[in-house]
Formats: structure tokens, C-alpha cells, sequence
């Protein structure tokens, strides 16, 4: 319930709050974050070449954040989560896992060096399939990590139904989706969403526009379970057994270097979303609520764009 959820974040504050190093860490944000939007820190860190090194400089870029925060956090809070080496090899292999999926560019050479397909099927296959390889990429190594880890635990890193309770999300998407509607009418909000756009896509393999976004959105919509079950699954429930309530912060930094692409409204809105997300998967054991919100705001995202598009704007 909403109760559970406000006990949740009162207790965890209280346990986690240290005024030097939230101001430590929101300084942290700032600086980076200034950086990013004014001097573009993640496009001229990540060169985004199409190479194998681009996967060396997406992960130095996740470690930077996730360690910037967890190494100076067990120093101030006086705890020996450093000195154990699960703690490196899991973590890193995490942040491996979300560079490798920041950085992967092999289906996009495969896909346009396909002679028999046209420009637009290929258009259509590759914003298919790239929702599509991210679940390889998460689903087959945490599936192994948590063979040799966490073999007790119940569920893959808090995808499991235990925990979950749909009605206080079903409650939250109720009030997102008038704000959603509202946003709806700004100019920006038609540029970037649907993110398929049915109008101005050609039909291909005899399918019709509305069955390519149909099978468009199955995918997209599938694709935040993947980020869910890292940020919030392995960086928080996952590392949780050798660092306790001390994975959140780390995990919030690293959410919020994610959306550097994005505009910047997103990135402050993430550090908030993630910090609150975190602390109920750290509770809960479960990702689904995440998974909930995240699903259900995207997909509000995407039919309103398609109602302002098809009925508001063009009918």
C-alpha cells in the first residue's frame, strides 16, 4: 500500500541519511550533470564510434559513477564492503553487462549489410530489434551470476511475484496519466514520442501500420524490464547481501548517468525515480513495482502521443 511504500523510504532516510555525503553526492550530480548539458560529457566520453572500444570507454563511464559514490560511501559510513571481493567482481560485472548493452552496434552493421531487404524493412527490423538484444545481454549473465552467487535467493534479482503489490501502482498511474495528457500538448513531446511513429513509416512485410506498431510496442515495452532488473534488481537487490542499504546511492548516480542523453528534465526526474524505485526493491524484494511504473508510464507515454497525433491533431 501507499503506507508501506512512505514507511519504506521514512526508514530507509532515516538509516542512510548522512547531511556530508548527500551534499557530497548531490554536488557529484551537479557537476556532471552541468558538464553533460553544457559541454557534452557523455558524447565526448563515450565517442560512440561503432567500435570495440567503444565498449572499454561506456564502461569506464558506468564505473566512474557507480564507484565515485560506493568507494568514498564505505569510507564516511565506516563499512568493509570494499575489502571483499564480491563486491568488485559483481558489481563490475554489472556495469559490464549495462556497457556492453550502452555500447552494442553489431546488429545495426548486420542488419543494413542484408542485400535482400529494403531500406525500410530494415528501418522497421533494426527499431525492432533493438529492444530486442538487450534481453539476451542481461537475461543470459545474471542468469549464470546468480547460478554461482545468489542461488538461494528466490527469483532472478527481484523478478519474482513475492513482494508485489499492483494496486498502489495502478493507483500511480491513475495520476500520471492526466500529467501525461497535459505534457502531451507541449511541442517537444511529438518529436520524441511514440517512439515508433506509425505515420511516417512505410508498410513492410505485408503488415499493416497499426500491426507494426503493435508488435513495435510488445517489444519496447519489454525493454524496461531489462533496465529494472539491473539498476534495480542486480545494483540494488543483487549486491544488497554484501552491502545492505549502502547499493541505493551508487545505483541512483548510475541510473541518472544513463539518461545523459536525454533531456535534462528526464535525468533530474530519474535521480528521484531511481532513488525511490531502489529503496523499494531494496525493501520489497521485488522489481516488479518498478517494473509496473515504468511499463505503464511509457505505454501512457506512446497512446497519448498516438491520440494527439490521430485525434487531437489530424482528425
Amino acid at each position: 500500500s501507499m503506507k508501506k511504500i512512505s514507511q519504506y523510504l521514512k526508514d530507509f532516510v532515516k538509516a542512510d541519511f548522512n547531511a556530508g555525503f548527500y551534499i557530497y553526492t548531490a554536488i557529484f550530480l551537479i557537476v556532471t550533470i552541468y558538464l553533460n548539458y553544457n559541454w557534452g560529457l557523455e558524447e565526448k566520453w563515450i565517442k560512440d564510434s561503432n567500435t570495440w572500444k567503444d565498449y572499454f570507454f561506456s564502461f569506464t563511464f558506468n564505473a566512474f559513477a557507480y564507484y565515485a559514490i560506493a568507494v568514498p560511501k564505505a569510507f564516511v559510513y565506516k563499512e568493509d564492503y570494499l575489502k571483499n571481493i564480491s563486491f568488485w567482481i559483481k558489481s563490475s560485472l554489472f556495469l559490464l553487462i549495462l556497457s556492453i548493452d550502452g555500447s552494442f552496434f553489431h546488429h545495426t552493421h548486420y542488419i543494413f549489410s542484408r542485400d535482400y531487404l529494403n531500406y525500410d524493412e530494415q528501418y522497421f527490423l533494426l527499431k525492432v530489434i533493438t529492444n530486442v538484444y538487450p534481453t539476451f545481454i542481461y537475461f543470459i549473465p545474471l542468469i549464470v551470476l546468480k547460478y554461482f552467487y545468489d542461488r538461494n535467493e528466490k527469483g532472478l534479482y527481484g523478478l519474482s511475484i513475492e513482494g508485489f503489490d499492483y494496486k498502489v501502482y495502478f493507483v500511480f498511474l491513475l495520476i500520471m496519466a492526466p500529467l501525461i495528457f497535459w505534457a502531451s500538448f507541449q511541442p517537444d513531446f511529438l518529436e520524441a514520442y511514440p517512439s515508433f511513429k506509425p505515420w511516417s513509416a512505410s508498410e513492410v512485410f505485408a503488415l499493416s501500420r497499426a500491426q507494426m506498431s503493435g508488435i513495435y510496442e510488445v517489444f519496447y515495452l519489454f525493454d524496461f524490464i531489462t533496465v529494472e532488473l539491473l539498476f534495480r534488481g542486480a545494483l540494488v537487490i543483487g549486491l544488497s547481501s554484501i552491502m545492505g542499504k549502502h547499493t541505493i546511492l551508487p545505483m541512483v548516480v548510475t541510473y541518472a548517468f544513463l539518461h545523459f542523453g536525454k533531456p535534462m528534465a528526464e535525468t533530474l526526474g530519474s535521480i528521484f525515480g531511481g532513488y525511490m524505485l531502489g529503496v523499494i526493491a531494496l525493501y520489497s524484494r521485488s522489481i516488479l513495482g518498478g517494473c509496473a511504473i515504468h511499463m505503464g508510464v511509457a505505454l501512457l507515454m506512446e497512446v497519448m502521443a498516438l491520440i494527439q497525433y490521430y485525434l487531437i491533431q489530424h482528425h
